[in-house]
């Protein structure tokens, strides 16, 4: 009987050592996620994205696609990805690349949003792009400086409509008719039919 007794109290520890290890695990890898989806990106992608700010090409970021994954953060945060074309300010051809980022569900961009970009023209799939959450005044320089209109920049507005052309002068009279030569006969008046 002592012996089916140690077998018992050995299969209940390792039966509780098992579901900790497995709580803990589930708990560390939780708690990973929602760091990383409410803190921003690891220390590493900012340390990219910093390389990418100082040394890359500039481009302009056309939002071209933006896919939710249905994945939702605190009720506002909808975890998507988005589809780029990468227009390179120097000229150089344009690309597509795609960036899963998380977007507040308040401010979705629109496709045809043009973002400010940068990437690695050694390996343009590394790229970065500056999200926009919403339009402040503080981005005028940082998207005059990539060449894109911000609606909150008077001096990039539309222009105002052009002033119309002057109204043309009244067509000038027309000139006295000639006398009829003295050897014809005056013409008939004119039938009022």
């Amino acid at each position: 009987m002592n012996d089916m007794t140690q077998s018992i109290t050995n299969s209940i520890m390792v039966s509780i050592v098992v579901t900790f290890v497995v709580v803990g695990v589930i708990t560390v890898g939780l708690i990973w996620f929602i760091r990383r989806s409410m803190f921003g990106q690891s220390r590493a992608k900012q340390d990219q994205i910093a390389r990418l700010q100082a040394t890359g090409h500039k481009a302009r970021a056309m939002i071209l696609s933006v896919q939710p994954t249905g994945t939702i953060v605190n009720h506002i945060y909808l975890r998507s990805v988005v589809r780029f074309r990468l227009d390179p300010i120097d000229g150089a051809p344009s690309f597509e690349t795609e960036k899963t980022i998380m977007l507040a569900q308040t401010n979705m961009p629109r496709v045809g949003d043009v973002w400010p970009a940068w990437f690695d023209p050694a390996n343009p799939s590394e790229s970065a792009v500056a999200q926009v959450n919403s339009l402040t005044s503080d981005q005028i320089p940082l998207y005059r400086e990539f060449g894109i209109p911000h609606p909150l920049d008077n001096a990039t507005a539309a222009p105002p409509p052009a002033a119309p052309p002057p109204a043309a002068p009244p067509p000038a009279a027309p000139p006295p008719a000639a006398a009829p030569p003295p050897d014809t006969p005056p013409s008939a008046p004119p039938s009022a039919g």
